[in-house]
């Protein structure tokens, strides 16, 4: 059974308090999904004299690439989530870059269509605040640092967040209907959402936990502490919404004029590849690739259990190690008492 093909590939994990690396290898043939691999190099051990860590965080660089797909490629969607030692997965970072034209700058490379690219060349706080596009198609500015791991203050009790109509803590935690991010706390206040940026209209999520359990209490030994990353992507469809930003709907009345307008102003765009409402995964249901009964706001845990057999989807996990050393306690005096006699 012939399936259409998907290259992917993401590199460039650090960590705060040091600096750690990490890359995927991705390779796919003609008629075959894409097989990957990725690891994170472990971060300098942190040293001190507590043993204490405050902040591990994540500046990820990626690259998805994409060919022969049945339908265009306008959005592409990615959740970062991170688990700190015997800790719970949490997630801490998601964002929807429109990539509705072609572009190549120093901070990001994005082609759209059935063959394309989306590429952050740098690390994404930097693309954050650079050149990102995203769902509302706000600008750049986002004052975004690395995706906050773990810290002093923890996971936010996202049980006390007051919701939007249509969303609650299950479909908040699970990505299913969710809001914006101006819903929620921002990085920036007091308490907020350590990766949440709502001038972007990205992160919604805080810290998958705090420090404690990476925190060394004991002298002179050095204590290490597996950090795990997990990366899911999900390439989608462009929708009318998005492409407004880009066609000039004045006066057309359907959804069938806009959709026949767009096509004919974009070249990478057929009508077929247009949605009118959310947008919905690629090719789904098609050529052998799992047909989801709801193909928009899909739940973090279906793609990522569709990876396999899906080729619209990646999810891969990253893991290093956070070592931390408390300095063996001392103390003595030196000094002269210059004794004299006469």
């Amino acid at each position: 059974m012939q399936r259409r093909s998907l290259l992917k590939s993401i590199g460039g994990i650090g960590a705060a308090t040091a600096v750690g690396g990490a890359g995927l290898f991705a390779a796919t043939g003609s008629a075959a999904a894409a097989t990957v691999n990725i690891s994170a190099s472990n971060p300098a051990q942190v040293k001190n004299d507590r043993g204490d860590i405050s902040e591990v965080s994540a500046d990820p660089m990626f690259d998805v690439e994409w060919e022969n797909l049945d339908d265009a490629v306008g959005k592409v969607f990615y959740l970062v989530e991170a688990k700190v030692g015997g800790g719970d997965w949490s997630p801490i970072f998601r964002a929807t870059p429109w990539i509705a034209e072609e572009l190549n700058n120093g901070y990001i490379r994005q082609i759209p269509g059935t063959t394309g690219r989306y590429q952050v060349k740098v690390p994404l706080s930097q693309a954050l605040n650079q050149d990102s596009r995203f769902d509302d198609g706000s600008g750049p500015d986002a004052s975004a640092g690395p995706l906050i791991v773990a810290d002093e203050q923890g996971r936010p009790d996202y049980s006390s967040l007051s919701f939007p109509s249509g969303v609650d803590l299950n479909s908040f935690l699970d990505g299913t209907s969710i809001g914006s991010a101006g819903d929620y706390p921002g990085a920036h206040e007091q308490g907020g959402h350590q990766n949440n940026y709502p001038d972007i209209n990205a992160g919604y999520y805080g810290a998958a936990d705090d420090t404690s359990v990476l925190d060394n209490p004991d002298d002179g030994t050095p204590q290490e502490t597996t950090v795990q990353l997990r990366y899911t992507f999900e390439l989608q469809r462009p929708n009318l919404s998005q492409l407004s930003y880009l066609v000039d709907f004045s006066g057309l009345s359907t959804d069938a004029e806009k959709k026949a307008k767009a096509a004919d102003e974009l070249d990478w765009l057929e009508e077929s590849d247009i949605d009118a409402g959310n947008s919905k995964i690629v090719m789904n249901g098609e050529d052998g690739n799992f047909n989801f009964g709801t193909p928009s706001g899909i739940p973090y845990a279906d793609l990522r259990g569709n990876a396999e057999n899906h080729v619209g989807i990646l999810s891969t996990t990253a893991a290093f190690n956070v070592k931390a050393v408390n300095e063996q306690s001392d103390s003595g005096v030196t000094g002269s008492s210059n004794p004299d006699a006469s």
